[in-house]
């Protein structure tokens, strides 16, 4: 702005203010692990660690089971005993016992269940909880993807990718065409019923 007067001329210059929009850290669902923010938390990562990293983005778990007895509210767990540590609907389980990622009497990262929107969560190709099913075969289609009879429920749907021994993930679906929708996205072996 430049204001002219008989005796002087003065001269302001605003400069326009600027912000920066710095991208929110995300947690993103993947078959040998999970990526927190700019953390890669692999299937096999000490406990404390996988922890820490999930926490600096999600912030506080909004439970921690403690170590329990292995046959408890997450089925049948390698080993005695076992650790579920929650950010609202998603959970990671620990364990101490001997896995293919790590020896036994270490406590580490073994699986993941997530089933809700509390966090919205995807996978690193986008998929979330109410993704359809075509939605799920363009991200993951090919030999690696299959789609089953739910074993519990023969209406409903269960798909796998990249599902072996340790690795892997799989998750609930509504049923089996291409409209219905995914109700549960797991990672790495988990525990049985």
């Amino acid at each position: 702005t430049t204001t002219t007067t008989d005796a002087e001329t003065t001269t302001t210059t605003t400069v326009p203010a600027t912000t920066t929009t710095v991208p929110e850290a995300t947690v993103e669902l993947n078959w040998p692990g999970i990526q927190a923010g700019s953390t890669w938390v692999w299937l096999g990562m000490v406990e404390d660690d996988a922890i820490a990293a999930v926490t600096a983005v999600l912030g506080s778990p909004t439970d921690d089971s403690g170590w329990v007895d292995s046959f408890s509210q997450y089925g049948t767990c390698p080993g005695s005993t076992v650790r579920g540590v929650h950010w609202g609907d998603f959970i990671m389980l620990f364990t101490q016992a001997d896995t293919d990622f790590w020896i036994g009497g270490v406590p580490h990262f073994f699986a993941y269940y997530y089933a809700g929107t509390t966090p919205l969560l995807t996978t690193t190709e986008g998929i979330t909880i109410g993704s359809t099913l075509e939605e799920l075969e363009a991200a993951y289609g090919g030999a690696e993807l299959v789609i089953d009879e739910n074993p519990f429920d023969p209406s409903a749907g269960f798909w796998k990718y990249r599902l072996s021994t340790w690795l892997g993930m799989s998750g609930g679906l509504t049923g089996r065409t291409p409209t219905d929708t995914v109700l549960s996205i797991n990672g790495g072996q988990g525990c049985g019923e």
